[in-house]
């Protein structure tokens, strides 16, 4: 069996550049400078345009996949998400959520040549509170949180020789969060952002991770838009003697409309 490398070393390096960072903004920033802003909101239904890649083992019964978003749209049965922010001055609770369930009857099984069916369902969640600091340029800021990350997922593998396994996962994982936001032209176009999530960490899974860049445009006073890029990837590995293991990442396009007030 191919000896798998350890990634804790790396994600401790990770997590540690992530706090760096944190704290070189906080020390930069002028805290005081601003005047309260009140009470914030944001809530944005959006679509997700991801593709999948990794590898689940199912008891000791290996999958790889590489699919694109149109191979998983032709397997997708139902999919959902929404991002939601709440500020109070300077003081934050950012969240996502998102629920997936999808069929796939073409896989690729090591010493399965007869292939076989993986129904999976997964709810992934993050929630995360924080505090907002300047930048060092007007109109620059950052926003710097801790929070969890869940993800439920069920697995049920069949085979087409009769055979059936399943598998259900629950995982928690704290995580460390960095959401920059800076405008653009902000001489030419009024309310047009760079608005990212950075996000790392590790708990019940070895490394959990997100690259999120986006745009946000804010069309009216209480209409934005968002568009970007995101990425969200696991590595899980079983414990002690169970077999089962989960290596994925989820990428794709990402856009939605949404209320703010």
């Amino acid at each position: 069996m191919r000896k798998r490398t350890k990634p804790e070393g790396k994600m401790k390096k990770w997590i540690m550049a992530v706090a760096s960072v944190g704290v070189a903004l906080a020390t930069m920033s002028s805290l005081s400078a601003a005047e309260p802003q009140g009470l914030k909101f944001e809530l944005t239904p959006y679509i997700w345009l991801a593709g999948m890649e990794g590898d689940v083992t199912v008891n000791d019964q290996k999958v790889e996949f590489d699919k694109s978003f149109s191979d998983l749209l032709d397997n997708v049965e139902v999919a959902g998400s929404l991002l939601g922010v709440v500020q109070y001055d300077r003081f934050l609770v950012w969240g996502q959520v998102d629920y997936f369930s999808m069929s796939n009857d073409k896989l690729d099984l090591e010493d399965k040549p007869q292939g076989g069916t993986l129904d999976t369902s997964m709810l992934l969640g993050e929630v995360a509170v924080g505090y907002q600091v300047d930048g060092w340029v007007e109109g620059q800021t950052f926003d710097l949180l801790v929070g969890v990350r869940t993800l439920h997922i069920e697995n049920t593998l069949k085979i087409k020789d009769g055979a059936t396994y399943e598998k259900n996962r629950d995982r928690t994982d704290p995580i460390l969060v960095v959401r920059p936001s800076i405008p653009i032209l902000p001489s030419k176009i009024d309310g047009l952002r760079f608005n990212a999530t950075l996000a790392i960490g590790g708990g019940d899974s070895k490394l959990v991770y997100e690259l999120h860049p986006a745009i946000q445009y804010q069309i009216t006073e209480n209409i934005a838009a968002r568009v970007g890029y995101r990425t969200v990837g696991y590595k899980v590995e079983g414990e002690h003697n169970d077999k089962n293991e989960m290596n994925f990442s989820l990428s794709g396009l990402i856009a939605g409309v949404g209320v703010t007030f």
